[in-house]
């Protein structure tokens, strides 16, 4: 562990840490947090993570209402939308591309993205005959592969999606039986529809008509056909009507019948794990009475979902409304996922005491009082169900490869001792991240002992593939027209509506971001291979428009937004759309201790606004999508 001794903090200021011992880190740490909650109540102190048992524990028994975790910037339009209309409760994780014979794509890249199982399925599906359409500004990996690649303008992907829905329906190419039997709401989808036309969509999408109805009716017409979703496509957070997308996209695959039929979206088949709280019962957790710091509470579909809102996060730390953010602990989300990068920069500056975890000697850690060093997932265990590709329920479990090498904890155990230390033993007695393994395991009829004998690492007979006949909605069926989302103010269907932000004069270009396939978000650029193989980032610009800018292949440019401007080197392809620009994701690293990635690049996210609540509920956006490429900038030589 260390500390920091240098109270300034900010980009380009040296901590000046000094190591010292666990036990005197969480006598800090202890001291600091007991102090906050008692003088400014339990709300002052807020998590930033990824959601997990043992922390939320830790969370609850303080008493704050302040979980943050990343979705708003990944995955909550997709999330808010299939549990409001299929699941009740979140997004399904597998999808079954080696048995599909149509894939559909709205922006999805997994191919060129760090993704290999997604990418080998695809890949299997293409050999098996599969036809493959791509809708995206930019010729990717996955384009390269495709039948047919649609250069569609930036965030209209919603009216392409309509009018497919239009000629399905229109010229009866549906599967009236999956409909009939699984599904509620057809009647008014058939209504609602009739004024969507190809020819309608042509006009905003850029498209020909006969290219929608084309691809409309070879989606219909190659079953199973499924659409490829993930995170960050185009229904992902990336636009204002990215939420829409999703709940067109769940009414195309419902009228192919693809939904948890192989081919299609699989419904999350996880083994039946038992929450932390029945393993280890503990005692009665204080209500927290102040709202949250994100304004998550104004939005009860995503409530519900315990995930948290990244822009709205540090714009209510700035503004200290309701209430000041006096003390954080935060683990491996780095400043760079963050839109608005500066901003939370100056966020964070405004929190008095940080606690930080992490592998990489990250920003989030420059900026940290106290630093505690975790384990690398090569030196932890856990057990853990297979959220991917799961056609039955599957176990994994994860044993150390090696001793670990520093003087590092795990993230679990070092929740429970800062629980211990703030005095919350009645919490974490006898809670241990092992007995909560054997019990996991317990639960589904394993042991630790047999799984680790196991002479190839496998245990157990494949199960047949069960097709859902019962969804996790009200009326045990899809939804198309969705009544969670109208009981709660929302749209029932999708209808059209415009991203948030037009090219002008003063920012003519649309906006997109990818992320190179060697690197996951911001975390392997200080690899010195992977950061010999791509050195920094880029910014794509179509060849005529470069030649209309003065620039050529490989000199820098100045990429600007409203609030802020970045310095990256042109990369001059035909493989764009001449009004659109593309920035890779991952570099601009200003922590020194970066040591192979300090310097190299920039951060796009400096550029992207940070949403404010209001601002997503005069959208009447359940998500909370932080809207990542809803933005136009203007391009210029360095």
């Amino acid at each position: 562990p260390m500390k920091r001794t240098n109270p300034e903090k900010g980009i380009g200021v040296d901590p000046q840490f000094v190591k010292i011992s666990w036990d005197e880190a969480y006598g800090i740490i202890a001291q600091k947090l007991n102090e906050y909650k008692e003088k400014f109540g339990p709300e002052s102190i807020a998590f930033i993570m990824r959601p997990q048992d043992f922390a939320k524990r830790l969370a609850k028994a303080i008493g704050t209402p302040n979980y943050i975790s990343h979705h708003t910037t990944c995955y909550t339009t997709h999330e808010v939308v299939w549990g409001a209309m299929v699941t009740g409760k979140g997004r399904p994780w597998t999808t079954d591309y080696a048995n599909a014979k149509y894939i559909l794509s709205f922006g999805w890249d997994m191919p060129g993205k760090a993704k290999n199982m997604q990418t080998q399925h695809f890949l299997a599906a293409i050999d098996k005959g599969a036809k493959v359409t791509v809708l995206d500004p930019r010729y990717t990996v996955t384009a390269s592969k495709a039948n047919l690649w649609i250069p569609i303008k930036p965030g209209t992907d919603l009216a392409f999606a309509l009018a497919m829905i239009n000629v399905i329906i229109t010229q009866n190419l549906y599967d009236k039986q999956f409909v009939k039997d699984y599904t509620v709401g057809f009647d008014e989808v058939r209504e609602f529809i009739k004024p969507y036309t190809p020819q309608w969509a042509s006009k905003i999408t850029e498209v020909p008509a006969a290219t929608i109805e084309k691809v409309a009716k070879e989606f219909a017409g190659n079953k199973p056909a499924v659409i490829a979703t993930h995170k960050r496509d185009a229904a992902g957070p990336n636009y204002a009507n990215s939420w829409r997308l999703s709940h067109a996209q769940v009414i195309l695959m419902a009228l192919v019948g693809s939904i948890d039929r192989l081919g299609g979206p699989i419904m999350e088949r996880m083994p039946k794990f038992p929450p932390l709280d029945s393993v280890f019962p503990p005692p009665p957790y204080p209500k927290p009475k102040a709202p949250r710091i994100d304004g998550m509470d104004k939005f009860p579909l995503l409530l519900k979902t315990g995930k948290g809102s990244f822009g709205t996060f540090q714009n209510g730390v700035l503004e200290g409304k309701p209430y000041p953010i006096k003390a954080a602990i935060i683990r491996k989300h780095n400043i760079f996922a963050f839109p608005d990068a500066p901003k939370m920069v100056e966020a964070l500056k405004k929190i008095e005491f940080i606690v930080a975890m992490d592998i990489h000697p990250s920003e989030m850690i420059q900026m940290a009082d106290i630093v505690l060093p975790d384990h690398h997932y090569l030196e932890g265990s856990a057990v853990s169900g297979r959220q991917y590709f799961g056609l039955y329920p599957q176990i994994a479990i994860q044993q150390p490869v090696i001793k670990p090498l520093y003087d590092t904890k795990g993230f679990r155990n070092i929740m429970i001792d800062i629980g211990k230390a703030m005095g919350f033993g009645d919490y974490f007695k006898d809670v241990s991240p092992g007995g909560y393994d054997d019990a996991a395991l317990k639960a589904n009829g394993y042991s630790m002992e047999e799984l680790k004998k196991s002479p190839n690492g496998l245990l157990g007979e494949s199960k047949p593939f069960v097709p859902k006949t019962e969804f996790g909605t009200p009326s045990k069926k899809i939804e198309l027209y969705a009544s969670e989302l109208k009981k709660h103010g929302y749209d029932p269907l999708p209808a059209w509506k415009e991203k948030a932000v037009k090219p002008s004069k003063d920012y003519p270009f649309y906006f997109v971001t990818t992320r190179p396939s060697v690197f996951i978000h911001s975390t392997l650029q200080n690899l010195e291979y992977n950061i010999q193989v791509y050195p920094e980032n880029q910014c794509f610009i179509n060849t005529e428009t470069a030649r209309k800018l003065g620039v050529k292949n490989g000199e820098y440019v100045i990429v600007e937004s409203p609030i802020n401007k970045i310095k990256v080197k042109a990369k001059v392809t035909e493989g764009i759309r001449p009004d659109t620009v593309c920035v890779d994701h991952g570099f601009g690293h200003w922590s020194k201790g970066m040591t192979k990635a300090y310097g190299k690049g920039s951060n796009e996210g400096d550029i992207i606004p940070a949403r404010k609540v209001q601002d997503m509920l005069d959208f009447n956006d359940p998500s909370m999508s932080d809207n990542m490429n809803d933005l136009c900038v203007k391009v210029y030589k360095a």
